[in-house]
């Protein structure tokens, strides 16, 4: 194991720790906070960018695998 893989996984389990010790508010409070941000992100975008967003993500939920990224690199070219 690199020196980096050792602090990404020493990073990854307090991180791990952490969240183990939130309590159901603290939870439902970074949900709320997250969504917010999302909102605020969406807002702040072009209809034209929404749309790509949207489509990106209609191509990595609904096709095969290989396909979609074959066709989402085609696209992002």
């Amino acid at each position: 194991m690199t020196e980096r893989e050792r602090r990404e996984k020493e990073w990854l389990e307090s991180e791990v720790e952490l969240a183990a010790s939130l309590t159901d508010s603290d939870r439902i409070r970074i949900l709320r906070d997250l969504l917010r941000t999302v909102d605020a992100i969406r807002r702040a975008k072009s209809p034209a960018e929404i749309e790509r967003d949207d489509e990106v993500r209609r191509l990595l939920e609904d096709e095969p695998a290989l396909e979609r990224y074959r066709r989402l690199a085609e696209r992002l070219e």
